[in-house]
């Protein structure tokens, strides 16, 4: 399916709203964030996956120059760019993958989550 080139994935919209709180045009983001212009429309229409960690915080960084840092919206962007991708949150992943001794008892606390929620 192709998207129309206008509509904005959930990420993109997202993004565009941030820069728009962040009182910057779409040209200043990706210019500061070093983000190629095809690239960055390709992120915002949803026809590429959002970009990997780094690029991500960087971006983040631009905005937080405007915008006062906050850790929920951190978040929130984080987890829209794993859903995009169908993936797993990086920071949690990074954390999972940090402490292999967990996994068992992770396996186990998740599965009591799961179960509970149904």
């Amino acid at each position: 399916m192709i998207r129309d080139r206008k509509k904005k994935s959930e990420f993109g919209e997202y993004l565009a709203q941030m820069i728009k709180d962040a009182g910057m045009t779409q040209f200043d983001f990706y210019s500061e964030a070093e983000i190629a212009r095809p690239y960055f429309y390709d992120i915002l229409s949803g026809r590429t996956n959002p970009p990997p960690r780094k690029t991500l915080e960087r971006m983040m960084d631009v905005l937080e120059k405007r915008l006062p840092p906050d850790e929920k919206r951190r978040t929130e962007f984080v987890n829209r760019a794993a859903i995009s991708r169908g993936e797993i949150p990086c920071d949690i992943s990074e954390m999972i993958l940090g402490h292999p001794e967990c996994w068992d008892s992770l396996r186990t606390t998740l599965q009591t989550m799961l179960a509970s929620s149904k």
